[in-house]
C-alpha cells in the first residue's frame, strides 16, 4: 500500500545550506521516497529491462553533469538521498524518470496554456503522469538565498522540483516531448529551478537554450513580461511560440512537437496518445479564457473524457496519461493556485492558494 502524503508544503529553513535542505525532505518524507523511487524504478525496467545493469552507470553519469552544472542544487538531491537513507541512482531515478537515455516514457504528458489580455496575464499547466505518483505530491517552498529569490514549487517528495514560480513573478512549466536524440545531461529538474533563478524571461530563455539536457521537454516560461514555449533537446532547441509585452493572446502545448527542426527527431512511436485531443481541445476552448479561475476550470474540464484536458486515460502500462494535478498563476497580480487531484472526480482533492507578499509566499 503507498503513503497518501496529502499534498504537504516542505518548508525549507533560511539560513540552510542547499544540502541540509535535502536531508531534512528526505527525513521527513523517508518512507514514501522510498516508495515512490521502487515505483518508478519497477516502472522504468518494465518499458526497457535491457537498462538494468547500466541504472548505476547511467544515473552517476548525470549526477556528474548535475554537479559541474549547479553543484549546490546537486548537494540538495544528495542531501535528499541521504536524509532518506536510499541510494542514490533510486534518488536519481525519481529526477529524472522521464531522461534516462534510450527509454520511451509517453505517460507524463502535461497540458501547459499562457493567457495574455487586457485585464491579466495568466499560466498555468496539468501535471500528467502514471496514477501511482498522485499520492506524493507536494509543495516546496525555498526562502531567498543568494541564487534567487523565494520559490514556490509543485514538485513530488524526494524531486526538487517539476513547476514553479519566483517572486519575480516568473513561471516555468514543463512537458514531455519524445526525441531520439537523447544523451546523458542534466537531471531536468536542476534545470527548472536554476531557470528560476531568473529575473526576466531574456534570462531564463538564455538558461534552457544554453543546458546540457539529457532529453526533451517543452517549456513554458512566463513572466508578466511576456511568455514562450522552447523545445529543447540535446542537440537541436527551438521557440515554437511566444507572445510579447502587451500583446493580447495566447500559447499552449501539449506533447506533441511543434517545432520544424524538432518534428524531423521526434519518435513519433511514442508520441502520447492524448496529446492531439488535448490540444485540440486547448485550440477551441482557449478564447474564453479570461481569469486565473478560467484558466483553472479549463484545465480542469472533461469534455471528451477520458481523454480529457484533464486526462483519466488509462491503456494499461504502457500508455496512462493520468492528471495528478496541477498549477495556474497570475502573473501581473501576483496570484497562484496549485493542486492535487481531481476537483471534480477525487474525493481527497487538495487545492492551495497563495499571494506574493513582499519577497515571499503566503498560503492564503
Amino acid at each position: 500500500m503507498s503513503t497518501n502524503c496529502q499534498f504537504p508544503i516542505i518548508q525549507y529553513k533560511t539560513g540552510c545550506s542547499y544540502n541540509q535542505w535535502g536531508i531534512s525532505h528526505g527525513e521527513e518524507f523517508r518512507q514514501p521516497i522510498k516508495e515512490l523511487a521502487l515505483i518508478r524504478k519497477e516502472l522504468m525496467l518494465k518499458k526497457n529491462p535491457s537498462i538494468s545493469k547500466k541504472l548505476n552507470e547511467l544515473a552517476l553519469e548525470q549526477l556528474e553533469v548535475s554537479r559541474q552544472y549547479s553543484p549546490y542544487l546537486a548537494k540538495e538531491i544528495e542531501g535528499i538521498a541521504e536524509g532518506a537513507n536510499l541510494n542514490i541512482t533510486d534518488l536519481v531515478i525519481l529526477n529524472n524518470y522521464t531522461d534516462f537515455r534510450d527509454l520511451k516514457l509517453p505517460d507524463e504528458g502535461c497540458t501547459t496554456l499562457h493567457v495574455q489580455n487586457e485585464s491579466n496575464i495568466i499560466s498555468g499547466q496539468t501535471w500528467d503522469m502514471h496514477r501511482s505518483a498522485k499520492n506524493y505530491m507536494c509543495m516546496i517552498q525555498i526562502p531567498a538565498t543568494e541564487h534567487h529569490t523565494s520559490l514556490l514549487l509543485l514538485s513530488l517528495v524526494g524531486c526538487v522540483g517539476l513547476m514553479g514560480v519566483n517572486t519575480h513573478n516568473c513561471l516555468i512549466g514543463v512537458n514531455n516531448i519524445n526525441t531520439k536524440n537523447a544523451r546523458i545531461g542534466l537531471i531536468w529538474p536542476i534545470l527548472v529551478r536554476k531557470a528560476l533563478e531568473s529575473k526576466c524571461l531574456n534570462e531564463m530563455r538564455n538558461t534552457l537554450l544554453t543546458a546540457p539536457v539529457t532529453s526533451g521537454h517543452n517549456y513554458l516560461i512566463s513572466t508578466d513580461q511576456g511568455s514562450a514555449n522552447l523545445e529543447i533537446t540535446p542537440t537541436v532547441s527551438e521557440i515554437v511560440s511566444q507572445i510579447s509585452t502587451k500583446e493580447i493572446g495566447s500559447i499552449f502545448h501539449t506533447n506533441h512537437c511543434i517545432g520544424e527542426s524538432i518534428k524531423e527527431i521526434e519518435d513519433k512511436d511514442s508520441i502520447s496518445s492524448t496529446t492531439y485531443n488535448r490540444y485540440n481541445l486547448i485550440t477551441q476552448k482557449v478564447s474564453s479564457v479570461v481569469s486565473l479561475n478560467d484558466l483553472k476550470n479549463l484545465l480542469s474540464s472533461h469534455d471528451e473524457y477520458p481523454k480529457s484536458i484533464c486526462s483519466h486515460f488509462e491503456n494499461g502500462v504502457q500508455d496512462p496519461s493520468f492528471t495528478c494535478g496541477g498549477g495556474v498563476s497570475d502573473l501581473k497580480k501576483g496570484e497562484h493556485i496549485f493542486w492535487r487531484g481531481c476537483p471534480s472526480l477525487d474525493e481527497d482533492y487538495i487545492e492551495y492558494k497563495f499571494e506574493v507578499n513582499g519577497d515571499h509566499f503566503k498560503k492564503i
